[in-house]
Formats: C-alpha cells, sequence, structure tokens
C-alpha cells in the first residue's frame, strides 16, 4: 500500500500556516523524506457561500500549489484530487497539465471528476447536467493536444481549428498523457476509469453522503467490492492490460488522532482493502471544511507520528 498525503490548503482562514510558499514546501519535502509516495491537494474555483455553510471548502487553486510542491521535491507524486477539468477549456487545461507534468519531471498524477456543485458549474458557465460528457470530451481533446500535433476539435464556446499545444507532457511508457485517475462511484465514472484512466478514486459516502456528491453509494466493503468487479469487466472488456490503481481511505475507523479514532480498525481496514485490490491510500489527516486549529508545526508532528503508524 502507497501513502498520498493531503495537504490542509483548504484551510485559507489559515493561509499563512497551510498556503504560502514556505509553507508548501516544509509540507511537500517533510512529506518526501518520511516516505509518503505522493501529496493532494484539491479543487473548488468558486464554491457557493452555501456549500461553505454547509461544511464545504475553498482550495488553493491545485496546478499552482503543486507546482510550488513539485520544484522543492525530487521523488514526490503530485496528485489533483479532483481536478473539475469541465469548469475549464480544453486546451487551456492540457496546457496547465502539461506544464505541471514538466516541472514535476513527470511526477504529476491527474485525479479527475465530474463535479457535483451546480452553483460552481453557474459561475465558471458550464452546464451542470453535461458535466460527464463534457469531462469525457475535454479528456479526449486534451488527449489529442498533447500529442504535440496539430489538432481540429469543437465544443461549447471553443473552435479550435489545427491547434499545436507545447510541450507535450513528460512521456510514460506508451502514452503521451500523464496518468489519469478518475474520482466518483457511478457506473460512468467507472466507465471513464476504462476509458482514460490507469486509476480509479472512489469516494466512501457514509450518512447519505453520495446524494449531496452527485454520484453512487459506497457504504462498506461489500459495495466497494462490488464496484471493483464491475470495474474489473469494463477494464477487460475495452481490452486494458495490467490492472488499474485504486485509491480510497478508510472511512469507518475516525481520522487519524481525533477523538474517534480507532487504529485497530483503521489497520484492519488497510489488510481488507488491500486484499480488494487497493493500491493507494489518500491520508487526510486535516479535518477538512470546518475548523482546523492545528498549527503547521502540530501538522507536521501528525503527519509524521501517521508515518510511522502505518511504518512508511
Amino acid at each position: 500500500m502507497k501513502y498520498i498525503l493531503g495537504l490542509p490548503t483548504d484551510h485559507v482562514e489559515s493561509v499563512e500556516q497551510f498556503g504560502t510558499a514556505s509553507a508548501i514546501k516544509e509540507m511537500a519535502i517533510a512529506a518526501e523524506n518520511l516516505g509518503y509516495f505522493g501529496i493532494f491537494v484539491t479543487d473548488h474555483p468558486a464554491p457557493p457561500a452555501s456549500f461553505l455553510k454547509a461544511g464545504g471548502h475553498h482550495t488553493l487553486d491545485p496546478m499552482v500549489t503543486l507546482a510550488a510542491a513539485a520544484t522543492v521535491t525530487s521523488r514526490l507524486r503530485v496528485l489533483t484530487n479532483l481536478y473539475i477539468v469541465a469548469y475549464r477549456n480544453p486546451l487551456l487545461a492540457a496546457k496547465a497539465v502539461a506544464t505541471l507534468d514538466n516541472l514535476s519531471e513527470g511526477r504529476l498524477i491527474l485525479g479527475v471528476g465530474a463535479g457535483y456543485l451546480k452553483g460552481e458549474f453557474a459561475a465558471t458557465g458550464v452546464t451542470f447536467d453535461e458535466r460527464g460528457d463534457i469531462l469525457n470530451q475535454h479528456l479526449e481533446v486534451m488527449r489529442q493536444a498533447w500529442t504535440g500535433e496539430p489538432i481540429t476539435a469543437t465544443g461549447k464556446n471553443y473552435y479550435a481549428e489545427d491547434i499545436v499545444s507545447l510541450p507535450q507532457p513528460i512521456q510514460r511508457s506508451d502514452s503521451l498523457s500523464p496518468p489519469v485517475w478518475v474520482g466518483g462511484n457511478s457506473k460512468n465514472a467507472l466507465e471513464r476509469v476504462a476509458l482514460f484512466g490507469e486509476g480509479w478514486i472512489p469516494m466512501a459516502t457514509p450518512k447519505g453522503i453520495d446524494k449531496f456528491v452527485q454520484t453512487s453509494p459506497i457504504t462498506n466493503l461489500d459495495s466497494l467490492a462490488r464496484k471493483i468487479n464491475v470495474l474489473l469487466e469494463m477494464w477487460d472488456r475495452h481490452g486494458r492490460s495490467g490492472k488499474p490503481s485504486i485509491a480510497i481511505e478508510p472511512w469507518d475507523a475516525g481520522r487519524y488522532g481525533a477523538k474517534n479514532w480507532d487504529p485497530e480498525t483503521y489497520l484492519e481496514r488497510l489488510t481488507q482493502l488491500s486484499e480488494l485490490g487497493v493500491t493507494h491510500v489518500p491520508a487526510m489527516l486535516s479535518d477538512i471544511g470546518r475548523d482546523f486549529t492545528a498549527s503547521r508545526v502540530k501538522f507536521l508532528e501528525t503527519v509524521e507520528s501517521y508515518a510511522q503508524f502505518v511504518t512508511l
């Protein structure tokens, strides 16, 4: 199992603790030195006030944030979890992704999702009900752009004729694009993994969270196992080789270090998830979207103790 540390850059109320260049540098270097596989950040460019009042969160721009982390590390992977491609013009998104992949010297994992906030789609000028189709279309245009060859593509609000996008991303094996990990639990999301992705980021949905984030429920290990089986069937049907990466954290053992933290259950779930085919754990050690009073020093102490707990 490999561990990916979530940076608390959503806590913009404490931007001096978690959102400056020096803060990103210190957290990224600590994660790399402690043996974490990577770091991740989230994406909310225009969250509605109602979402924030209900426990939602802000973010720093993910590409800028991860670029700051990539330039002070050499091994640490940088993951967008999740980048909502539909908010952006596909060629602008392709350029940002290729830039970050080059700045990180091939360490970017592009986590993408369809998104779920209607108000944010309206604010960015995108039709909410078409978000899945737009994501698929954008991913296809981005893959074409990453070839470095002239492309022509048409979509809502853009017409690209004979456009060349350089630099290309750093190439890995037969792919011209960074590895794409797809978030979401729906059948469409699983199909998107098989079509475009190298990995899947499922979302646990206790207490009706599935309705809030507009996806299918995953409430226990059995429901996760069923989704994984569907994914593998699709993977084989599309002629994909190997197996997809799967990234999810144990969700019923409490957050590490919190009052409801259950270390025995957490370790048991790690074993069970590994047996199901889960390969990565995105570890969120801060309280996302809620009051988080810890300083950066305290957060880094937690990062180190968690690394010891899971024996990185």
